[in-house]
Formats: C-alpha cells, sequence, structure tokens
C-alpha cells in the first residue's frame, strides 16, 4: 500500500500507484488480505508500575476506578479546536500513568504520575511541566510518585488521600 503524505494544506498526496488506480478505476481484489504491521507488547505496564498498580488497587475504596495509561486527549479537551490545533496536537500522544474516578460517575478525580529515573532527563522535565500545567489550568489534580521496587501501602493512601483532599 503506498505510503500517504500530508501537504501543507492538509490534503493527502496520494502516491502514484493510487492515483493511476482512481484514473483507470482498478480496485484491490477482495481476496487480497491488508498487511497490519502490528504485534503485541509483551508488557503494557512496566515492573514499577504493576508493582505500584496492585497496591494502588488494594489501598482504594469500592467508590474508586483505577485506570492505567490514559491518553491526555482523553482527559482533557482543546477549546476552539479549530483555532488550537497546535495545542491539541500537544496533548495527543501523550499519556498519564493512572487516572483515579468516581465508580459512579468515571468522573476522574486524580492523576498519578510514576516517575523513575527518565523524568530526571531535561526533556522529560519540560514534558512534566507542561502535563503539570494542564492538570493545574483544567482543575484536576496530579500526584507524582517516585517509582521505587515495592511501596508502602499506607504511605500511599496516604499520599492520595492528602491529594484529593487538597484539592476538594
Amino acid at each position: 500500500m503506498p505510503r500517504r503524505r500530508r501537504r501543507k494544506n492538509n490534503e493527502l498526496n496520494d502516491g502514484c500507484l493510487l492515483i493511476l488506480n482512481k484514473l483507470f478505476n482498478i480496485k484491490p481484489k477482495a481476496s487480497e488480505p491488508i498487511p497490519l504491521p502490528y504485534g503485541k507488547r509483551d508488557h503494557f505496564l512496566s515492573a514499577a508500575e504493576i508493582s505500584f498498580y496492585h497496591v494502588l488497587k488494594n489501598v482504594l475504596g469500592d467508590d474508586i476506578e483505577l485506570l492505567c495509561k490514559v491518553r491526555l486527549g482523553d482527559l482533557f479537551y482543546v477549546q476552539r479546536p479549530h483555532e488550537n490545533k497546535g495545542a491539541r496536537n500537544r496533548i495527543d500522544r501523550k499519556h498519564i500513568d493512572f487516572v483515579l474516578c468516581e465508580a459512579k460517575t468515571m468522573n476522574p478525580v486524580l492523576g498519578i504520575e510514576l516517575d523513575d529515573s527518565s523524568h530526571d532527563r531535561e526533556s522529560r522535565k519540560k514534558r512534566d511541566q507542561f502535563v503539570d500545567d494542564v492538570f493545574k489550568k483544567t482543575g484536576l489534580p496530579i500526584l507524582h510518585i517516585k517509582a521505587a521496587r515495592g511501596y508502602v501501602p499506607e504511605d500511599i493512601a496516604r499520599e492520595v488521600s492528602q491529594a484529593l483532599q487538597n484539592n476538594g
């Protein structure tokens, strides 16, 4: 399948073969499968994220749901999206490690970032500051927790409770 490129005016640049196919009304045979270049990741969550997930899941009450790897574009919307395409692009491919939601409404109440050593890089610090600014602007609290080999459930429960109370 020819690769399609976007022009400056956002029109698709169809490859030569695709143009010829359209010109001569040639359609791909239904029996020809379309190749899908995908594979399942071996690990959806890192070891630290899995460890934290299980501790967090055990300290949360039944009134809170725990979601993993939520795209910022699913949590937040961009005001006047046609005027602010750059703003939409800035959140489109970013995610937050965990989101706590009210169980009845699935309304997000807290974002949690698990900060490993990659968060010490300058580029990551800028990304984290941007994400923190988006959370602050929208009124959704964010909690940063240092990644570790193990977690003390009481400490995690206290930090989550404080983050929720400080915003409530």
